[in-house]
This record gives structure tokens, C-alpha cells and sequence, in this order.
């Protein structure tokens, strides 16, 4: 019998190990964007490069903002097995002054969620 409970407990194991291999996986070119001096109440964009390193296909599930200053874009159908991809961001400073902005990035893959971050001064 404990045979029988040492074979199944292997089984499972291997199984969720090998599902764990098969995720997709969001990697960026960079995470972190630099406005540097931008002018107050003008909306400026900008985009975050990433591909699917994964093995499954990917999709973003959701980008959370911690501002209404700033507002995400981005493709909601699944980006393939090595496929490329980007977010826009659009940012509208509602305050002078410097400023450093976190957005969360929501996926299915083997790293559920990651932050990209802006940053600059308001003149």
C-alpha cells in the first residue's frame, strides 16, 4: 500500500513540475521609463517592450494603476510562443513636481505579476 501512495505522489509531482515548465513567461526589455522634465497637464506616452519566453501562450490579464494620472493600452489577445508585444502608456501630470509611478502587469504566466514603474519631474 505505501508503494502504491509513494507511486501516485510521484506521478503527481512530476506531472505539476512538467506543467510548470510549459507556462508562459512575460520578459521586458526594460521596466523602468525616464521622462526626465515634462510640462504639467500634457499628456505624454510611452511603451514597454516585452515577448513571451515562455512555452504557452501568454495573456495579460490586467494592468492595475495606483493613479488615474495614468491609463494603460494594451493587445487583449494571446501572445504566442516567443511572440513580441508592447504597453503604451499614456501619463497626464495633474501635479508639479517630481513623480514615480508603479503600474502591476497581470499575466497566466510563471511570474503572475511584475511591475513597470515611470518616473520624470512636472515643471
Amino acid at each position: 500500500m505505501l508503494k502504491k501512495i509513494i507511486v501516485v505522489a510521484f506521478f503527481i509531482l512530476s506531472k505539476i513540475s512538467y506543467s510548470q515548465n510549459k507556462l508562459p513567461e512575460l520578459t521586458f526589455e526594460n521596466k523602468i521609463h525616464n521622462f526626465d522634465t515634462i510640462t504639467y497637464n500634457e499628456p505624454v506616452n510611452c511603451s514597454f517592450k516585452f515577448r513571451n519566453t515562455g512555452k504557452a501562450d501568454l495573456f495579460i490579464k490586467n494592468i492595475i494603476s495606483t493613479c488615474g494620472c495614468s491609463v494603460p493600452e494594451w493587445n487583449k489577445l494571446p501572445y504566442k510562443r516567443k511572440a513580441k508585444g508592447v504597453i503604451k502608456i499614456t501619463f497626464n501630470a495633474r501635479t508639479k513636481g517630481s513623480f514615480f509611478k508603479t503600474l502591476l502587469v497581470e499575466t497566466n504566466g510563471k511570474t503572475p505579476s511584475q511591475a513597470i514603474t515611470i518616473r520624470g519631474y512636472v515643471k
